[in-house]
């Protein structure tokens, strides 16, 4: 059988390789507490027309379902919420669909759960910092404004906040994709609309 061409002489398969690199976008949004990658991820979803995961937000459904009386359940159900965190968002890609994900990934841990997702889509990494002054003040502050869950046990964990902040467990996360440093001390540096460009990038040629 004669395989038929387009009037640009191009093959039905061409197109076929065309859409396959044509991967939907994931966008991991990480940092520490504090960082302000939450308020950054909720922008951008907008702005990329793409809806937005976070782990807190399965975290606070389990809160309501389980209980979370303690922050050593608190510490079972953020497992809990990373598990349901990236089994969705393996989903949406499944179904073509680009995604925003918000989490406080962990250097040297968060690599491997995050590696079966990568090659299903065309990923990004933007990585929210600021001080540890103004990470631990954010967080400070919000826990005593009762900002949050109450079963993120946000008083309780603040050691764990301060060892992390000083071994790094948030700095950027080694995946060998396209990064980008945010710097939220002041607004956002670079700008919002830089961090929108540098999602829209073309994916480098397979």
């Amino acid at each position: 059988m004669v395989e038929a061409e387009s009037p640009d002489g191009a093959s039905p398969h061409d197109a076929d390789d065309r859409a396959d690199r044509r991967a939907p976008a994931l966008v991991l949004v990480g940092g520490a507490p504090g960082s302000g990658k939450t308020t950054l991820a909720a922008r951008l979803g907008p702005m990329l027309r793409l809806p937005v995961l976070t782990r807190d937000g399965f975290k606070e459904v389990l809160f309501e379902s389980l209980g979370c009386s303690d922050r050593a359940r608190s510490r079972e159900l953020g497992a809990a919420a990373y598990a349901l965190l990236y089994a969705t968002t393996g989903q949406l890609l499944q179904a073509g669909t680009g995604v925003v994900v918000d989490s406080n990934f962990w250097r040297g841990r968060s690599e491997a759960d995050l590696a079966p997702l990568l090659v299903r889509a065309n990923p990004r990494l933007v990585h929210c910092r600021t001080t540890p002054a103004e990470t631990v003040r954010r967080y400070v502050a919000r826990a005593e404004e009762g900002e949050r869950h109450p079963g993120h046990h946000d008083a309780a964990a603040l050691p764990d906040l301060l060892a992390n902040l000083a071994d790094e467990t948030f700095s950027p996360l080694e995946l060998g994709i396209p990064t980008l440093i945010v710097d939220t001390t002041a607004g956002y540096a670079p700008d919002l609309d830089t961090v929108v460009a540098f999602v829209h990038a073309a994916p480098a040629e397979p």
